[in-house]
C-alpha cells in the first residue's frame, strides 16, 4: 500500500500537468474531428387533445427545428427522430395562438422552433333547421294552370360549421313549369343560399331533396293583382318602420271568373316584426281565398327600419 502511494505522490505535479495537457489535447482534436454545428429539420406537427365535434383548419402543418450538436450526431440522426406536437387541451371555440413543443434526440441542443406558435381556428358542428323554399319558373301549357301545390318539407335541418351555417338564410329549389298540364310528383334539390342567394358550400342538407306535388286546371280565368305585406306591430320600440316593400308586388291568379272578378289584392301572411334589427328581406307566404290559384306561393318582402331619433 505504501508502494502504491510513493507510486502515486512520485513527481505528482509533474503528473497533474501531463493529465492536463491530454485533455486539452483530447478536447482540441475532437473539436477540430468532431465540430459543434447547426442544422435544421422540417417535421410535420402531431396535434394532440384535438377537441370533438369542431372543424379545425390551422395556418401550418408542419415547423422548422434548428439544432446544435457535433457533427457526428447529424450524420447518425434521421428527420424521423425529430418530433414537434402541439396541445389544445385548454382550447376555445374561434382562431388561437398554440404554442408548439418540440422533441430532439440526446447530444442536441435546441435552438430554436419556426414558428413557435401556429394559429389554429376551431369552428363547432352544429345542426339547426332552416326555412325550405320550392320556387317555380316558366308557364304550363297554354290553357293550364297550377291549381295545387303542395311541398313535402316545409323546413329541413343544416348541418356543419358554426360560422358556415349562420350564413344560411334558407334551402332553396326550382321547378320548371314550362308546357307542363299533367299533374305530377317532382323530386326537386335543394340548396343552402345565403340572404344575398350565393350558395354556402361546406354545409350539409338533411333531407337534402323535397318532393312536391302539382295539380294542374283548364279553364281558368286569370288576372294580375297587386300584392299586399301584412305585418304586425310588434317592432321593438328602439327601431322605426321607413318602409316595406315586396317582390313581386304584382302576381297574376287564376281561377273562376265569379271567384277572381271582385279580387284586386291579394294579402301575405302575417309576419312579426319583434326580431328585426336592421333592414332585411324574408320569404313570406300568400293568402289564397278559395279557388284562388298563383303559379308560387311565395313573396319577398324588404322590411326597412331606422332608430328612433
Amino acid at each position: 500500500m505504501e508502494r502504491l502511494r510513493s507510486m502515486v505522490q512520485h513527481n505528482l505535479p509533474a503528473k497533474i500537468v501531463a493529465l492536463i495537457v491530454a485533455v486539452v489535447l483530447w478536447l482540441y482534436v475532437m473539436n477540430d474531428q468532431n465540430p459543434a454545428m447547426e442544422g435544421t429539420y422540417t417535421v410535420p406537427v402531431t396535434i394532440e387533445n384535438a377537441p370533438e365535434g369542431y372543424q379545425m383548419s390551422a395556418d401550418a402543418d408542419s415547423v422548422t427545428i434548428r439544432v446544435r450538436g457535433p457533427r457526428s450526431f447529424f450524420v447518425a440522426a434521421e428527420r424521423g427522430d425529430f418530433h414537434a406536437r402541439m396541445s389544445l387541451a385548454d382550447f376555445t371555440e374561434g382562431t388561437r395562438a398554440y404554442a408548439v413543443e418540440a422533441s430532439i434526440p440526446y447530444g442536441f441542443d435546441l435552438v430554436g422552433i419556426s414558428p413557435d406558435k401556429i394559429n389554429v381556428n376551431l369552428d363547432r358542428i352544429v345542426e339547426q333547421p332552416v326555412l325550405a323554399v320550392v320556387a317555380t319558373d316558366g308557364f304550363p301549357a297554354e290553357g293550364f294552370t297550377v291549381a295545387k301545390f303542395e311541398q313535402e318539407y316545409k323546413t329541413v335541418m343544416i348541418e356543419g360549421p358554426r360560422s358556415l351555417v349562420d350564413q344560411v338564410a334558407q334551402a332553396t329549389g326550382h321547378i320548371n313549369l314550362n308546357g307542363l298540364s299533367s299533374d305530377d310528383t317532382a323530386e326537386v334539390k335543394l340548396v343552402p343560399l345565403n340572404a344575398d342567394g350565393r350558395e354556402v358550400a361546406g354545409v350539409t342538407l338533411n333531407p337534402s331533396t323535397t318532393h312536391v306535388f302539382l295539380k294542374f286546371a283548364r279553364s281558368l280565368s286569370r288576372k294580375v293583382v297587386e300584392v299586399e305585406a301584412h305585418p304586425r306591430s310588434d317592432l321593438p320600440p328602439a327601431l322605426k318602420l321607413e318602409g316595406i316593400t315586396v317582390e313581386p308586388s304584382r302576381i297574376e291568379i287564376a281561377g273562376t271568373g265569379d271567384v277572381i272578378g271582385t279580387i284586386t289584392s291579394i294579402g301575405t301572411e302575417e309576419f312579426s316584426l319583434a326580431d328585426v334589427h336592421t333592414t332585411e328581406k324574408r320569404t313570406v307566404k300568400l293568402v289564397l281565398p278559395p279557388g284562388v290559384t298563383v303559379t308560387d306561393p311565395n313573396v319577398t318582402v324588404e322590411i326597412k327600419v331606422g332608430a328612433m331619433k
